[in-house]
């Protein structure tokens, strides 16, 4: 290639400008790059951590439930969330939110049923795992009800007629009795011997649901003697099969010559066994009351011979 000294001023002027441009896209590209290191900002370090669940979760049943528990140990925590569900295992909802994180307590006052809970502590909208499930129940009752037939035991029990005057008056709370006169044969004073007159009551009409536990029974004798000599009281024994087997006996105190009010058994107190809702059918609950007096010549009177159940719904 030739080139007059002519052009030399041009070839110049555009190396010049390659020059320029060339500088140029240095400091663009300089201007560009990202440089790092490593820095230490002090208190904003960030850090991971598990919120733990409470522990320890109870329940104990009744009228209502009552929930503890051990706290969450992550002092950060807010509180606790309750949850609670109709099934074990699943379908939790949740009913109630605890604070602060110190309180380890709760009730909650379902319908009667039987309930499963679990807890979760939470932080803002930060949840931990569930807790271990709890589980207890709210009864019911079925309130003091009325038999609706009787019968007389007529072998092996004093006289062998029981309330041989109206029997059917103790099946209802009103001021009519049934009346045992000149109750038993001897003077022995064990709710047990022969020699005592006994009755028994039944059809009572209990509708208890299937699978409920039963967790007492009361009964409530509405009574009185014609006078104290004798020490007069009465025994009562529950079946659950018709009167094949019996339960053991519970007594009252001494009974007075005005009526009173005479309970047997508990909200709590199941007489000695495990009670199904099967046996509270009309052909299987009895229940048997035996006189008792050291004196032969004693007379009973029976206003009301009532029966509560309390049992808590599956």
């Amino acid at each position: 290639m030739s080139f007059s000294l002519r052009s030399l001023p041009i070839l110049i002027f555009l190396g010049l400008v390659s020059l320029a441009v060339l500088l140029a896209a240095a400091v663009t590209q300089s201007s560009l790059s990202l440089f790092t290191d490593i820095f230490n900002n002090g208190s904003n370090a960030f850090s991971s951590d598990t919120l733990d669940p409470p522990t320890g979760l109870g329940a104990t049943g009744g009228a209502s439930i009552s929930l503890n528990w051990t706290a969450t140990p992550d002092t950060y925590a807010s509180g606790h969330r309750v949850f609670r569900s109709s099934t074990s295992g699943s379908g939790y909802t949740q009913i109630a939110q605890v604070t602060p994180r110190t309180t380890t307590t709760y009730v909650d006052s379902p319908g009667a049923g039987t309930y499963y809970y679990v807890l979760r502590a939470y932080y803002q909208n930060w949840e931990s795992v569930d807790s271990n499930e709890a589980t207890a129940g709210v009864s019911t009752n079925t309130g003091f009800a009325n038999c609706t037939a009787n019968a007389a035991v007529t072998t092996s029990s004093g006289d062998n007629n029981g309330f041989e005057v109206t029997p059917g008056n103790a099946c209802a709370n009103d001021a009519a009795s049934a009346q045992d006169v000149n109750s038993g044969t001897n003077t022995n004073t064990s709710c047990t011997n022969t020699g005592k007159d006994r009755h028994i009551f039944n059809t009572y009409g209990f509708a208890i649901p299937a699978g409920s536990v039963v967790n007492g029974i009361r009964v409530r004798l509405d009574t009185r003697a014609d006078a104290t000599a004798g020490n007069p009281f009465m025994c009562v024994e529950l079946s659950w099969n018709g009167g094949t087997s019996w339960t053991a006996t519970k007594s009252t105190t001494t009974l007075t010559t005005a009526e009173a009010t005479y309970l047997l058994g508990a909200t709590s107190d199941t007489w000695g066994r495990t009670w199904a809702s099967g046996d509270f059918s009309n052909a299987n609950f009895r229940v048997r009351i035996t006189n008792v007096a050291s004196n032969a010549n004693r007379d009973f009177s029976l206003d009301w011979a009532a029966v509560e159940v309390t049992y808590t719904p599956p």
